[in-house]
């Protein structure tokens, strides 16, 4: 995975990088570690499949909101295979409308919202 990325410094991030103690001037590119980027980060990284193995380049503020919020990150393929394999695990399902405690709680939430 990449762990540096090169930063323009603007003026929308000038004050970002000062207050993580960065000496820096408007226009300069500055080599930063991957987890000094803002949560909005456009930046591509390059990051590896932990079901196959595959590096894929991904754009960071998706790679921390759909891949990274236990420390693993799965390509579309894997993450689908991932989500039916664990869903069997815990609710013995594959998807979680074949579960019958959670097709109660819709219709009944469908029952609440019509007679509103």
């Amino acid at each position: 995975m990449t762990r540096e990325v090169l930063v323009k410094v603007n003026e929308t991030n000038l004050s970002y990088f000062e207050d993580l103690g960065y000496e820096v001037h408007i226009g300069e590119k500055l080599p930063i570690p991957v987890e000094f980027l803002s949560v909005g980060s456009h930046h591509p990284i390059s990051c590896q499949c932990d079901g196959c193995g595959v590096v894929k380049q991904v754009i960071f503020k998706n790679y921390v909101r759909y891949g990274n919020k236990w420390g693993y990150y799965y390509c579309r393929k894997c993450s689908e295979h991932k989500r039916k394999r664990t869903l069997n695990m815990n609710y013995g399902v594959d998807y979680p409308i074949q579960n019958k405690h959670i097709k109660k709680k819709i219709k009944n939430t469908i029952k609440q919202n019509k007679s509103k």
